[in-house]
């Protein structure tokens, strides 16, 4: 009997559109988001898996398919520049978003604002020495994905947001208002990853912002269901 495993590859990513831009469409910022495409091929996946909604794969395959046939200029966002050219360079038929966003009964922005006005000690304790690493002009892009990817920055993170429990008081329950969307969120991209386990033999790489790296491994870890592999081995 086997006792071989799905394995799972989690590349956090940051939001291209958001930070960086234009600018990353320069000429040596695409040399390197290609750098980052070919270390991530090592890992040879079966999947590509994506942090986008699951109702819109109809359409992002559509795109995926005219990329492929060179009529889709890729959009600076990490799911086009990272996701897409890896599939490409893999000769896979299709991308698969797994995302889920629903509604939250409040927004993050609340929370905080809440937590800062009535509880700024409870807000220096989360913060306090949570450094988010930044892309520079002298940093490269695999170098930035490197600081993204280490534990001690997704696992802060992670205690970050589960701490968000603690916003409010008694049958005030701030924070969770925010925070059970945000496990329902994570619980359906794990639910969602496993449907991609189809045999063993499986080899998924998932692309999805660095806050979500923690959680989603732990939920894959603690399932028994596949073994998640070092992001930074393939990143070096």
């Amino acid at each position: 009997m086997s006792n071989s495993k799905p394995k799972v590859l989690i590349l956090g990513t940051f939001h291209m559109a958001e930070e960086g831009g234009e600018a990353l469409f320069e000429v040596k910022r695409q040399a390197e988001i290609q750098g980052v495409v070919e270390k991530l091929t090592r890992f040879q996946p079966t999947k590509i898996a994506l942090e986008w909604v699951v109702e819109q794969s109809a359409s992002l395959n559509e795109e995926y398919e005219q990329y492929k046939v060179g009529n889709f200029p890729l959009k600076m966002n990490e799911i086009y520049q990272i996701g897409f050219r890896l599939g490409e360079g893999l000769q896979h038929t299709k991308v698969f978003p797994i995302d889920w966003m629903g509604e939250a009964d409040k927004d993050y922005s609340e929370i905080d604002a809440w937590m800062r006005a009535n509880q700024p000690q409870l807000a220096n304790e989360l913060f306090e020495g949570l450094k988010f690493p930044v892309l520079t002009e002298d940093k490269t892009i695999i170098d930035y994905y490197k600081e993204l990817n280490e534990p001690n920055l997704y696992n802060q993170l992670h205690t970050m947001y589960i701490n968000l429990a603690r916003v409010g008081h008694f049958n005030k329950y701030i924070g969770i208002d925010w925070l059970s969307w945000w496990y329902k969120r994570n619980l359906i991209l794990f639910s969602n990853l496993t449907r991609l386990m189809e045999t063993d033999k499986e080899r998924i790489i998932f692309i999805v912002g660095v806050s979500h790296v923690s959680i989603v491994a732990k939920f894959l870890e603690e399932s028994g269901l596949c073994e998640v592999v070092d992001t930074l081995s393939y990143l070096q």
